[in-house]
């Protein structure tokens, strides 16, 4: 009787620890949603910013003086070369459509590949304090991002305003990025402020941003994020996907829960894209897209 008693416990037991760790990993697979759809969005339209920061920082005729992230394939077309019209000057660049095999789309300088179409409004010279500049995305104009292999579509509208000689304000509006994974819409506000310039270009230079976040994740779930130790954007070749260095705490709007991201698990500033999710204590390494 005894030993059937202590199987029937240990049973129990095993039963209770098997229950305690499923739940465990769906909490973790629900976090991680939103913390891998986030880290998509937020890469893809920083990426954006980079873009558009670099070909805007130009002369007169908008063609970059310094090393450009953009290649020969890319074409670039001033649509209004004017300030002096009342609606700034609009321009647009041509990637070319997504490919059907790898690598997907044109390699550009800092090591991210581009296809389809961006549109740019800028309201003043670009290096002029209140200077705004604006991106356009829309669905139509099927524009994507990413390694060569893995894309992601985006759309929406950014709009930049210089505050400083090396700061922007910047909000995002109607965020939306979609993948292999799905759908993940988005919008933000945030401060980016240039703390590393390495001369004429952009490449090489480096960036922090502050701010805050909301969106909704690919299985519909809404969660909001709050920079908590700003973001490290390293435009160069193997740093561009993502950032280098970051903490931020993501908070899943209807479940309440909270998890940790960090750019930098291993705090060495590595151009790896990998990120930790730390949930109820517990860390879970992923790979940004």
């Amino acid at each position: 009787m005894k030993v059937q008693k202590l199987m029937l416990g240990m049973a129990v037991l095993a039963n209770m620890f098997m229950v305690s760790c499923k739940r465990d990993k769906i909490e973790a697979l629900e976090t991680i949603t939103s913390a891998e759809d986030n880290s998509t969005a937020e890469s893809e339209f920083t990426a954006a910013f980079d873009l558009g920061d670099d070909v805007a920082s130009s002369d007169g005729r908008l063609k970059k003086a310094g090393t450009s992230i953009l290649l020969s394939g890319a074409v670039l077309t001033i649509t209004d070369s004017s300030f002096t019209d009342g609606d700034g000057k609009e321009f647009n660049v041509d990637f070319g459509p997504l490919g059907t095999v790898a690598p997907l789309g044109k390699l550009c300088g800092d090591g991210r590949y581009r296809a389809g179409k961006i549109n740019f409004t800028l309201s003043a010279p670009y290096l002029s304090i209140g200077s705004i500049l604006t991106i356009s995305i829309t669905d139509s104009d099927k524009f994507f991002g990413g390694n060569g292999s893995q894309m992601t579509k985006i759309s929406g509208t950014k709009v930049i305003t210089r505050t400083q000689a090396n700061q922007f304000t910047v909000a995002v509006t109607n965020g939306k990025a979609t993948n292999d994974n799905g759908t993940v819409t988005w919008a933000a506000n945030r401060t980016i402020t240039r703390i590393s310039d390495a001369g004429p270009g952009l490449l090489g230079d480096v960036f922090e941003i502050l701010g805050s976040a909301s969106g909704t994740n690919r299985k519909g779930e809404a969660f909001t994020v709050t920079i908590d130790v700003p973001l490290k954007k390293k435009v160069d070749v193997g740093c561009a996907q993502t950032f280098v260095k970051g903490k931020l705490t993501l908070k899943n709007t209807d479940s309440g829960k909270e998890i940790i991201i960090d750019y930098d698990p291993f705090g060495n500033e590595a151009c790896d894209r990998v990120a930790k999710a730390t949930i109820n204590g517990k860390d879970h390494i992923y790979t940004v897209r």
